[in-house]
Order: C-alpha cells, then sequence, then structure tokens
C-alpha cells in the first residue's frame, strides 16, 4: 500500500504531535505500508523538526528558491480565484508533484487546522483538487473545517469549491464538534474523531536544564497567543493583546506565589508579522513583575518534551489549540482559552465546557482597556482554583481517536479486500 500525504503544516510543535501520532499508527498496524510525505520549498531544518524515522516514511521536497514559491503560490491562488484550476496543469512544478500523486494508491491530506474554512487557503484546494482530477482516493483525516461565510463573491466560490471536495472525498473524518455540525449543515457523510496526536503515548526525559530551572519547585503551564494575526481579533494591535497577557501572567502569579509559570512555545522561527515563539514569549516574560518566576522553554524542544513537562504542571491555561490537547493527553487539568472553534469543539466532544472561556465572545471587539477592567481576568485565576482530575476525559480522548483510526482501517481495509 502506497501512501502520498500532502499539506502538512510545519513550524508548530501541535501540527508535529499531530502528524506523528498518525504516522506512528499507519506504520504500527501496516508494517508494509510505503508512505510519501510531499512538501515544496521548504527548508530542510523544518522539515527535520518533524521526521518520523521509520522505513516506512519518505519525506520528499521539491526544489523552489524563496522567490520561485512566492511566485507559485500566488499564480496557484490566482488560478483558483479565476476558477480555472485546470490550467495548474501548465505548471511545470505542479507536473513534477503528479509524479507523485500517480503513484499513490491513496492521497491522504495530513491532520491539520481551518484550511477549508476560516482561513480560505486557495492552495490547500488547489492540492485537492489535482488528486480529484487524478481520480485518487482521498483521505482528509482528523481536521476542522468552516466556517463558511457568504458575504462576498469569493466566500461563495471557495464555499462551493469546498463542497464540491468534501463530498468528493473516499474518507473525511473532523475532530471538533463545529466542524461536524457543519458537515451535517452541508449534508457531508463524516467520520467523528478527534486530534491524532491522542493516537499514541508520549515518552521523553525532562530536559536538564528545565529540571534545574525549576529545582523541585511545582509550576504551572502557560501558554498565550498574539491573537492580532486572526481574523477575529484584527480590531486589535498586538501591543493590546500583549499588556492582556502580562495582566493574566502577573495576576496568575500571584494567586500562585508557590509556583513557577513556565511558558512552552507552540510555532518554530515565525516571523515579526506573526509573533507567536520564544522571542514573543520572552518579551511578555520580560514585562512582567514577576519575571524571576517565569521560564520559556526554547523552541527546539520538541512536542514529546512539551508534554513531558506538561506532565508535572499542576495545571495549564491555554490559548493555543494542541496545548489544550497537550494538557487532555497527559490528564493535567486545563483552561482553554478559545479563539476559534475547533478549541470550542474539542473541549464540547470531551464534555469540559466548564474548562473554557470564549476569547471571542469575551473581547467581543471592546476596546482592550473596557477588557481589562471587566472581571475577565479575574474569572480565569478563579476557574483555576476549580479544576478536578481530568482521568476520565484522557480515556475518553483516547477512545475517541481510537476508534477514528479503527473506522480508516475498516475503509482501507475494504478497499484492499476490493482491490483483491
Amino acid at each position: 500500500m502506497k501512501i502520498l500525504v500532502i499539506e502538512q503544516p510545519l513550524n508548530n510543535r501541535g501540527d508535529e504531535s499531530a502528524h506523528r501520532g498518525l504516522m506512528m499508527k499507519l506504520i504500527q498496524e501496516y508494517p508494509d505500508v510505503q508512505i510519501k510525505v510531499l512538501f515544496y520549498g521548504r527548508k530542510d531544518k523544518e522539515i527535520n523538526e518533524f521526521k518520523v524515522i521509520a522505513r516506512q516514511i519518505e519525506y520528499v521536497n521539491i526544489p523552489f528558491d524563496a522567490t520561485t514559491r512566492r511566485y507559485f503560490g500566488r499564480v496557484i491562488k490566482s488560478l483558483m480565484i479565476l476558477n480555472m484550476p485546470y490550467f495548474l496543469y501548465l505548471l511545470p512544478k505542479i507536473r513534477i508533484m503528479l509524479r507523485f500523486y500517480r503513484e499513490a494508491d491513496y492521497i491522504l491530506c495530513a491532520p491539520g487546522g481551518m484550511n477549508m474554512g476560516g482561513f480560505q487557503d486557495w492552495i490547500h484546494q488547489a492540492f485537492l483538487n489535482l488528486a480529484m482530477y487524478e481520480h485518487k482516493k482521498v483521505i482528509y483525516y482528523g481536521r476542522s473545517i468552516g466556517p463558511f461565510p457568504e458575504t462576498t463573491y469569493l466566500n461563495r466560490l471557495f464555499k462551493k469549491n469546498s463542497e464540491r471536495l468534501l463530498k468528493y472525498f473516499s474518507y473525511l473524518s473532523l475532530r471538533d464538534a463545529k466542524s461536524q455540525l457543519i458537515a451535517k449543515s452541508l449534508r457531508i457523510k463524516y467520520t467523528p474523531t478527534i486530534d491524532s496526536a491522542f493516537l499514541i503515548e508520549t515518552k521523553s526525559e525532562m530536559p536538564h536544564s528545565f529540571v534545574k530551572e525549576m529545582n523541585g519547585d511545582p509550576y504551572i503551564v502557560f501558554v498565550p497567543n498574539s491573537l492580532a494575526w486572526h481574523k477575529n481579533f484584527k480590531s486589535y494591535s498586538f501591543d493590546d493583546i500583549n499588556f492582556f497577557w502580562i495582566t493574566l501572567l502577573d495576576n496568575l502569579a500571584e494567586s500562585y506565589p508557590e509556583h513557577k509559570i513556565v511558558m512552552l512555545p507552540q510555532t518554530i522561527g515565525y516571523s515579526k508579522l506573526l509573533p507567536d515563539g520564544y522571542i514573543y514569549f520572552n518579551e511578555i516574560k520580560s514585562q512582567s513583575v514577576f519575571s524571576d518566576r517565569v521560564f520559556v522553554l526554547d523552541e527546539q524542544y520538541g512536542s514529546d518534551i512539551q508534554q513531558t513537562i506538561i506532565s508535572k504542571a499542576s495545571f495549564l491555561i491555554g490559548a493555543r489549540y494542541h496545548s489544550v490537547i497537550f494538557s487532555i493527553n497527559q490528564a493535567v487539568p486545563f483552561i482553554s482559552l478559545s479563539y476559534e472553534h475547533k478549541m470550542n469543539g474539542v473541549v464540547e466532544i470531551l464534555g469540559k465546557k466548564d474548562c473554557e472561556i470564549d476569547l471571542v465572545e469575551e473581547f467581543a471587539n471592546q476596546p482592550i482597556s473596557d477588557i481589562l477592567q471587566s472581571d475577565l481576568i479575574e474569572r480565569i485565576v478563579k476557574k483555576t482554583q476549580a479544576l478536578n482530575s481530568i482521568k476520565d476525559t484522557q480515556k475518553l480522548a483516547h477512545d475517541i481517536a481510537n476508534d477514528g483510526f479503527e473506522e480508516l482501517k475498516i475503509f482501507i481495509n475494504n478497499l484492499s479486500t476490493h482491490r483483491k
């Protein structure tokens, strides 16, 4: 069996964990599978951060220089917006990609975010269109979809293209309740699942530098999100959002004087336009009056080590989707500060809405001064004081993940039997 993985996100520890979970489960269940993970114009360092080292998996990177890659992306997006997707076949690099498509039994779209929806990712649609034009079996696994606004022509075109693709896919599994509700409203058949990071147990040792820094003290994990990059928070500046996080950090440190605060960067190597990693977290730390009790983990450490660190925390407050996934995977109590429906949806599936505060609703485009004068930060800190064991939630998440994968196995095995 030959599987080609496309649209694998990089530079994000959460996407790394989802990738590792699905790849390791596939090679465990199908020892003779041949998997190729296809990229174009990415840096070797970016890919190496994600690699699962196994004889069954090969990572392929079609070479592009940075300028050509940007031009390539713009051309693809333009062809999709002009509703001329068949012209993709005229692009030489596309013809190289198609060689890999044609030799695969299945095209597997890697687990990930709302490219088919909130982000309106035309390039994402283009690469899936190619699989459809080649009449390939497409597995769209463990993703989120929607929302699909219809206020503009491009909104409506994107939704139309998305519906056609979603109905074409041979196997569609959705990882959150909101995405599943959207699929139902569009009368699209799907398999319910949850994030593929729940498919495997993580085992890593604590970094020596971290153990030394903690010195046996209890700690809280805090994972903010710069948010101003997101469409739901476009009325705020980065400074506005930073001020909110600094205020929350200081209140948290004041409420838990015996604890240290550990910040885990979820994104790797992002620019100042999307400051959400190690440098950004250190900027927040530097402006805290309790900076001597705040530790920012170096971004070199992967998702397994992040989960090991979370496993020993008193609790986690996370405004990044996978920080919450990691916490549940380690049975550590959490507060989800949700900024997208993928976060709302996963806590809903697991029956943990009491552990969530919806930042979209709370901010509601109010001035940041009004938000800081409200009781929001007080309520967040107060929620942490009512947290209980989530062992049952961890088990439920693992059960849903494994059930979802079993459905994928049934699909693959039925097709394999039919071929014979």
